[in-house]
């Protein structure tokens, strides 16, 4: 097959008109260039707008995203994903599509700010051939900016920019190993010529004119050619400094006209008024070109020094104007060879100088204009976009799949090497505790070493036997009052009429496992999740919305050890290792933890009643006998893992609170201690991310453990489709508050068979890890398997470490 030459179909990916940006004007210019160079493309675009804003855009604009909401991207990629486009070019710069967090002072130093770039959310879902244009490259990037250009080149096949300065920069100061293409920025075909007519037109004519134009702010350093100007009014007393162009939209949002304001009043003061004036409207294409062709001198004094492409420096240079400029990256490049004049930033002396020498050696301005515009020559926009399609029908594949080109990470991670032995127990492995129970569930294990075996304290799950004939004297729940009451069931009833609960009875004395039946046709009985019965008192009437619901587990669980000498084949102990005790474990025990501390492993496991999911703590040092601590964290609390050792002197956990009001953020915190009693200064640590694969909920799963990067932790996260998959976090070894990097995608999905279909369906939930060996390179991640078996999976902790995006 071959690729298709003509009637090529390209989603820009940018921010469009009527929004008055550079990017937008930049886009609106390429994809005129565009149709105009081959009429058989057809353009679409994926809009770029801000928070809270609604524009009317013409018929070309077929999506929307929103800056700061990375589903809008992901949405956004998916619609493309399904259309007949057959590339997407994405037109990139930092403040579209990047939050930044500002810099936090920790440990007796500032960090750096810590960019994130939505982008990626975009490139990651997107399944068609992707071109990314990169108008800002910045020397030196902090780690999380280097780090995001790095994954959005992987994720491209192709990435352009507009300055031979800019690749040098992206090869060394990034990595990248496959060089970008360079296709300078676009400008109009102009013939300079008309300078006297169109003076006329503006009403300065028999003046030396000086010009910017543009959107106005601070970074612009218009305030400095100002102060330049009594210097070449000395010179040339009719001489004129023209700023056209409106103030930018951000800057007008945030401090209205204060900065134009500012440079009124520094006219006025100067006594500069028939000196400097200002043009305040939005420019059309047509109005720069006049404009252009009536300058004298045109003049960018910015101020960042790392600006890579200014598309009014571009204009200048392609109308034939002598131009002088600060020394930014892109007008050192473009302005180089004799084609301007540069000076130093936020020096008014050097600008007056130069606009005034300038403007008295005609000889000079007259080398300078053509010196201009041939280097222009080849950057207008027919041979902007001819080269431009080139590399767009260059990626375009002969069948869909993408891509090729660049080096692709996964978009779906899956770094696990299942055993083939899986699942490693099961329900059958397991004898019930009690003769009226039978075991349901065999999963999330908290996972030791313990001399030459492999130990697993498993969680198992039971219920009261189904398909059973209650007994005569079977017990049932009145769930009508304040309070659950047990009474007689009642005759008329057969297995399939009722669903059976097992909870420890603490009214009782002394405390027993109690085996309950439950009529399903009850009014207010919620089963539709299986793991739960929830009943709705519909006889509420005037109380609190929360006192009418009340939760029951349709599983009671306790922890069993199980024993291997290969980590694959398990002896499973025919007793139970901790059943529940008090009124904090009524309805069990559940996904334990175990962490080595000092010679003694710490045991966290979940306690649940109906006063809430909180946490718990237990000693032992060999499995086979064990010390209670009672409560560590209140409810609702769940996901506690210590880690081993101390950590900056103190104890540290990673916790999961439960809030139950207002944005009911459940994500993973951290807290620290002197005494593994008294919790303090609770973090929050990995809280979910929209669009992303643990956007629902995450939660700690194995005890963290050292890498020569800090502490690396496996965690679990839920997607919108309450899928549970791995990934991991890399803390900071000294203050493991810091998270240094998380995965981006996940690191083990569901997949399986007994992963996909059981108790709860798409779950893979770890508790426990253990080495593979002595260096701790190889580890072999335990995990329950759809909440019904025990499943494992090996890793290689770099590959891990690899797979990790900076935070």
């Amino acid at each position: 097959m071959t690729k298709r030459a003509g009637g090529m179909r390209i989603a820009f990916v940018s921010s469009a008109v009527p929004r008055r940006c550079g990017i937008a004007t930049f886009s609106a210019d390429l994809i005129a260039a565009v149709r105009a160079s081959d009429p058989t493309v057809t353009c679409r675009i994926a809009a770029i707008e801000e928070p809270a804003t609604l524009r009317p855009y013409p018929s070309d604009v077929r999506w929307r995203l929103r800056q700061g909401e990375p589903k809008s991207y992901r949405a956004a990629a998916r619609s493309i994903n399904s259309s007949n486009a057959d590339v997407v070019n994405v037109q990139h710069e930092f403040g579209l599509y990047g939050t930044w967090e500002e810099p936090k002072f920790i440990a007796g130093r500032w960090t750096d700010s810590v960019y994130d770039d939505n982008l990626l959310q975009f490139l990651e879902e997107l399944r068609k051939p992707v071109v990314t244009t990169m108008h800002t490259v910045l020397p030196r990037p902090t780690p999380s900016i280097r780090e995001a250009v790095r994954k959005i080149a992987e994720l491209s096949d192709e990435v352009i920019v507009m300055a031979s300065t800019a690749v040098d920069i992206l090869m060394n100061d990034y990595g990248l190993t496959k060089s970008p293409r360079v296709i300078p920025h676009g400008m109009p075909v102009i013939e300079p010529h008309g300078r006297l007519r169109f003076k006329a037109k503006l009403g300065v004519e028999g003046r030396p004119l000086i010009s910017t134009f543009g959107l106005v702010d601070p970074r612009k350093g218009l305030q400095y050619m100002i102060e330049a100007m009594p210097d070449v009014v000395a010179q040339h007393p009719e001489s004129l400094y023209l700023v056209a162009g409106q103030t930018h939209p951000d800057l007008l949002r945030v401090q209205g006209e204060r900065y134009r304001n500012s440079l009124i009043a520094q006219t006025r003061s100067l006594g500069l008024d028939d000196h400097v004036a200002f043009i305040d409207s939005y420019m059309s294409q047509g109005d720069i070109i006049e404009l252009l062709l009536a300058t004298d001198v045109y003049v960018t004094p910015y101020l960042d020094p790392n600006q890579i492409t200014s598309g009014t420096l571009s204009y200048a240079l392609g109308a034939g104007k002598a131009v002088v400029s600060t020394r930014y990256l892109h007008a050192s490049e473009a302005l180089s060879d004799g084609r301007g004049v540069l000076v130093e930033f936020r020096d008014p002396g050097q600008l007056g100088r130069a606009v005034a020498e300038i403007l008295s050696d005609s000889a000079a301005k007259k080398s300078l204009e053509q010196a201009a515009f041939a280097y222009a020559h080849d950057a207008t926009w027919p041979r902007s976009a001819r080269a431009f399609l080139d590399v767009m029908s260059g990626v375009m594949p002969a069948v869909s799949p993408k891509h090729g080109g660049w080096p692709q990470r996964k978009h779906v991670g899956d770094l696990g090497h299942r055993v083939p032995e899986n699942p490693v127990l099961s329900a059958s492995d397991v004898c019930p505790s009690l003769p009226g129970l039978e075991v349901v569930s065999v999963f999330n294990a908290a996972a030791a070493r313990v001399d030459d075996d492999v130990v697993l304290l498993m969680r198992v799950g039971e219920r009261p036997l189904v398909g059973a004939i209650p007994p005569a004297d079977a017990l049932t729940l009145d769930l009508t009052g304040p309070e659950p009451q047990l009474k007689q069931l009642g005759s008329g009833y057969g297995p399939e009429d009722l669903i059976g609960i097992a909870f420890l009875d603490t009214e009782h004395d002394p405390a027993r496992v109690v085996e309950a039946f439950i009529p399903r046709d009850t009014p207010g009985l919620d089963l539709s999740d299986p793991r739960t019965i929830r009943y709705r008192n519909l006889t509420g009437g005037f109380t609190a919305a929360a006192d009418d619901v009340s939760d029951f587990l349709t599983q009671m669980s306790h922890l069993r050890v199980a024993r291997s000498r290969d980590g694959i084949h398990f002896q499973v102990e025919e007793t139970p290792a901790i059943l529940p005790a008090n009124r904090f474990e009524e309805y069990g025990c559940e996904d334990p933890r175990a962490t080595f501390i000092d010679g003694v492993w710490h045991i966290t496991y979940v306690s649940v009643s109906r006063l809430g999911i909180s946490t718990s703590r237990l000693t032992t040092t060999d499995f086979r006998s064990y010390h209670r601590h009672g409560l560590t964290f209140l409810p609702d609390h769940k996901d506690v893992v210590l880690f081993p050792g101390r950590a900056g002197g103190r104890f540290a956990a990673l916790t999961r609170p439960m809030p139950q009001s207002f944005g009911r953020v459940l994500g993973i915190w951290i807290a620290f201690s002197d005494d593994l009693v008294h919790w303090g200064e609770h973090t929050p640590l990995a809280l979910p991310r929209p669009g992303m694969w643990d956007e629902l909920r995450t939660g700690a799963s194995t005890v963290p453990f050292r890498v020569a990067g800090g502490w690396l932790e496996i965690y679990h996260g839920v997607d919108r489709n309450a899928r549970y998959s791995l990934g991991a976090l890399l803390l900071d070894g000294d203050e493991p508050s810091r998270v240094v990097a998380r995965s981006p995608a996940p690191i083990l999905v569901p997949t399986e068979p007994y992963e996909r279909k059981g108790l709860y369906n798409d779950v893979v939930f770890a508790c426990g890890h253990v080495p593979l060996d002595a260096a701790g390179e190889n580890i072999r991640v335990y995990y329950g398997a759809a909440d019904s078996c025990l499943a494992a999976a090996d890793f290689k902790v770099q590959d891990i470490l690899n797979q990790l995006q900076p935070c």
